[in-house]
């Protein structure tokens, strides 16, 4: 069995499974190339491009697993929001500020969904048998755009608006329904596990996120629980990973911050985790991003329940030798 699929679902295997986040990405020689003739809608629209570019990190890097190629942000367009895409990154030109009342906004059909995700999932299963990762984007951090109409990451327009406005409770819930439905359809067509990616969602204090956002975030994975494993990703939310584990999912992924050893003595043995080499390390210095990962091997101890990652996604100026070292190192160690 792979090992990612045996780590994934019942917390042990023979090596210690790797895989990266944004790895299908800008630091891979085939993406520039694709990319210098394609947007990342056209992308995202061409089953056959998706495939190519979710596939070369397996034959790149040797991990374990595959994550799906798309955007977070994609799906609301099958909901009525206008996003257009910037070197700073997708914008949405009728959110919250200019549209708080959500006119010509509609709740989350696949029907409308005019990206190809779901058809490059079954390609992708169809030629390869390796694990794939299906994946959406995060309640807040998908609000945060629709609220800043761009990337809200310290999120200060977005409490602006939580703590102001009673619309907030509208908006969450129809995020939330979008994300189930669009988890939904990638289950369906076949991937093998699902992480949600809740970026900023460390910006938020302990008791804000369990008044505005636990209930809804368990709701969306209590709709996975039992049917495909469920990895929640997040970053700076050290002080809340007691609150992240009463969500219910499988795996907890984890920023740099701070120890996976103290982490486990939080949420104890349970709940498996992910992480969580920092990525600014691995691309300005190969030594010391190696350095770094035998000491995260050091400090966890025991390995059943973890899947190693990093604590964000590669960077575009990321060196792909030294991935592929940190994946050797990995799959070596005893």
């Amino acid at each position: 069995m792979n090992d990612f699929i045996s780590m994934i679902k019942y917390h042990q295997s023979e090596k210690i499974p790797i895989w990266f986040m944004r790895q299908a990405g800008r630091y891979m020689k085939l993406y520039q190339d694709i990319r210098r003739d394609n947007t990342i809608r056209e992308i995202c629209m061409n089953p056959e491009l998706t495939e190519k570019i979710t596939y070369e990190p397996i034959k790149l890097l040797s991990v374990d697993s595959a994550i799906i190629f798309a955007d977070i942000i994609l799906p609301l367009e099958a909901m009525g929001y206008k996003i257009d895409f910037n070197s700073n990154g997708p914008v949405i030109e009728n959110g919250y500020v200019d549209n708080r009342e959500m006119n010509g906004i509609y709740e989350f059909d696949n029907k409308n969904l005019k990206y190809r995700t779901v058809d490059a999932i079954k390609l992708f299963k169809e030629k390869h048998k390796i694990p794939l990762i299906g994946f959406s984007g995060g309640i807040i951090t998908i609000l945060s755009y629709i609220f800043s109409g761009k990337s809200d990451n310290n999120l200060s327009i977005t409490k602006k608006v939580m703590f102001n406005d009673e619309i907030f409770k509208n908006y969450v819930k129809l995020v939330k329904e979008m994300i189930i439905e669009y988890l939904k359809i990638q289950v369906k067509s076949g991937v093998d596990a699902i992480q949600i990616f809740d970026s900023w969602l460390g910006s938020l204090s302990p008791y804000t996120f369990n008044k505005y956002l636990k209930k809804d975030i368990t709701e969306i994975i209590n709709e996975f629980k039992g049917k495909i494993p469920i990895i929640y990703f997040s970053t700076g939310t050290s002080g809340i990973i007691d609150e992240l584990r009463d969500t219910g999912p499988d795996f907890i992924s984890i920023d740099w911050r701070i120890k996976l050893s103290h982490v486990r003595k939080i949420i104890g043995n349970n709940v498996g985790l992910q992480g969580n080499l920092d990525p600014y390390l691995v691309s300005y210095n190969q030594n010391e991003a190696l350095q770094e990962t035998r000491n995260i091997l050091k400090d966890l101890k025991n390995h059943e329940g973890y899947i190693f990652n990093l604590g964000h996604g590669v960077l575009p100026e990321t060196n792909e030798n030294t991935l592929k070292n940190i994946v050797e190192l990995i799959h070596n160690y005893k």
